[in-house]
């Protein structure tokens, strides 16, 4: 079975990470963006217009080192010997990065991560579709329910992006989680 995985959020935990970021480039203050859950993907709509140039200032630079969920390397490489194909989908590209696939790698790489293919997109869906991925697993709700209507099952990684989007999708909280419910999946389909 092919498995689609977000990185940001997913095998990352990239909202704190970049929370200093963005109070440095915005001028604003850490605990005040902590209390309104404000990170690099909930930007408030007076800044959301800057997010492409605070891309550019920072994701090249700091991406790569990004920490990772203590169990995503764990949970991945289970999936693999489990012989499932791991596919890297993204929402990453040269709006946001110099090179996109260069900065990925060397991150995937830094928290070894292994996988099959990587894709950088702002499209998953169509990712999804076209590399015949059976489960995407992500942080954001408008991926995995765009993957959902092209008949990729989906599971959301809860984070605190997210945590008050009301849904019926399957969320976990770990990458144990994530296993088994993926496992569960492909046992029975």
């Amino acid at each position: 079975m092919n498995i689609g995985v977000d990185i940001d959020d997913t095998l990352t935990n990239s909202f704190d990470y970049f929370l200093p970021f963005v109070a440095e480039y915005f001028g604003a203050d850490e605990d005040e963006l902590k209390a309104k859950n404000i990170s690099y993907g909930t930007l408030p709509p007076e800044w959301d217009k800057y997010k492409n140039d605070f891309g550019k200032a920072y994701y090249d630079k700091v991406t790569p080192d990004t920490p990772f969920k203590p169990d995503a390397a764990w949970g991945i490489n289970r999936l693999r010997e489990a012989g499932h194909k791991i596919i890297i989908i993204t929402h990453r590209s040269t709006e946001f990065y110099t090179n996109p696939y260069e900065t990925t790698r060397n991150e995937l790489d830094k928290g070894n991560i292994c996988y099959d293919k990587l894709i950088c997109t702002t499209d998953k869906a169509t990712a999804c579709v076209s590399e015949n991925v059976s489960v995407l697993i992500d942080d954001l709700p408008e991926n995995c329910l765009s993957a959902k209507e092209h008949g990729v099952h989906s599971i959301l990684f809860n984070s605190k992006g997210n945590k008050d989007f009301k849904t019926y999708l399957p969320r976990v909280n770990n990458w144990s989680e994530a296993v088994e419910v993926i496992l569960n999946f492909a046992e029975n389909n």
